[in-house]
């Protein structure tokens, strides 16, 4: 069974990024009764709570100005939205910050968004996220059921609190919000890639390998629903499989990276080691093989092993 502490690159959470499109992952007994629960139980006094925390937690961004000045989309949606505040203008700004990956100044503006327009569901959603893939999943959640109460019929919602849930390890109820995602929309390969990973979490390789490859027949060129196939072939026990997946992805030094984290998972530090440091031959600046090249150095140094 495979034990990986470093994640394949783009595993999960697939679909789109904190702002300018939704991420795409499930719940618990019911989901709308889940929500209804937690409403019972002052959702309102909670988040008043959960907002007093995140402007302490949020991090923050240097140089934004900078940015600002040198980024000519950027520029006009900041002067678009000063000039007529709306939150549809401050959610294209924050989709601007987002795909520069700023996310402090996205963040600062969704809520601007739902300050104009409490009803904004993509505004919601997207700040869930944010706090999601900051690693605060705890503050994301009051913010994916905000957009769940708004929005009990959309799939991308659904998708998002499965995310949070998972990240806060409740992978049951997690599934459960993807499986309402594909109820609502067949087509859904994100849902499908992150329930993929959530049966692998529970140890459900066949499960997992059925879902990435549903995902894959829908989206062929869904990265993360391939590299979850490998790690999901991989748990299984099929090595073969898992590398064979890898080397279809249209990313090389991607590629390569991802199976030095399998070999790397399996104790084959010098088969680890070779695939980083092809991985950096591929893609020079590729910082993260380059951290895993030195993990695996090291391993093999520590303990004398192939």
């Amino acid at each position: 069974m495979l034990r990986i502490g470093v994640c394949l690159v783009a595993v999960t959470l697939a679909a789109g990024c904190a702002v300018r499109g939704p991420v795409h992952q499930a719940e618990l007994r019911s989901p709308i009764a889940e929500t209804r629960d937690v409403q019972r139980e002052s959702l309102e006094t909670f988040m008043g709570e959960v907002r007093a925390k995140s402007e302490r937690a949020r991090p923050r961004t240097p140089l934004v100005r900078t940015v600002e000045a040198s980024d000519p989309a950027l520029t006009a949606a900041l002067f678009a939205v000063t000039a007529r505040p709306s939150a549809a203008g401050h959610r294209a700004v924050a989709g601007h910050y987002a795909r520069l990956g700023i996310k402090d100044a996205a963040h600062e503006h969704l809520a601007a968004a739902v300050k104009l327009d409490p009803g904004d569901v993509a505004a919601w959603d997207g700040m869930a996220r944010i706090w999601r893939d900051w690693g605060y999943p705890h503050l994301a959640l009051p913010d994916a059921y905000r957009a769940l109460h708004l929005a009990p019929g959309s799939p991308v919602v659904h998708n998002t609190v499965g995310t949070v849930l998972q990240a806060l390890g409740r992978h049951a109820a997690a599934r459960a919000h993807y499986e309402k995602a594909l109820a609502l929309d067949v087509t859904a390969a994100y849902a499908l890639t992150n329930l993929c990973y959530g049966w692998m979490l529970d140890g459900q390789a066949a499960k997992a390998v059925e879902a990435c490859s549903r995902a894959l027949s829908l989206q062929p060129n869904l990265q993360a629903a391939r590299n979850n196939l490998a790690l999901a072939y991989e748990a299984g026990g099929d090595l073969p499989a898992a590398l064979e997946t890898l080397a279809l992805a249209g990313d090389a030094g991607r590629a390569e990276y991802n199976a030095g984290i399998i070999h790397l998972a399996r104790r084959r530090y010098s088969e680890a080691l070779k695939a980083f440091d092809t991985a950096r031959a591929l893609r020079p600046r590729f910082q993260a093989a380059e951290v895993m090249a030195r993990q695996a150095r090291r391993r093999l140094q520590e303990e004398g092993t192939p």
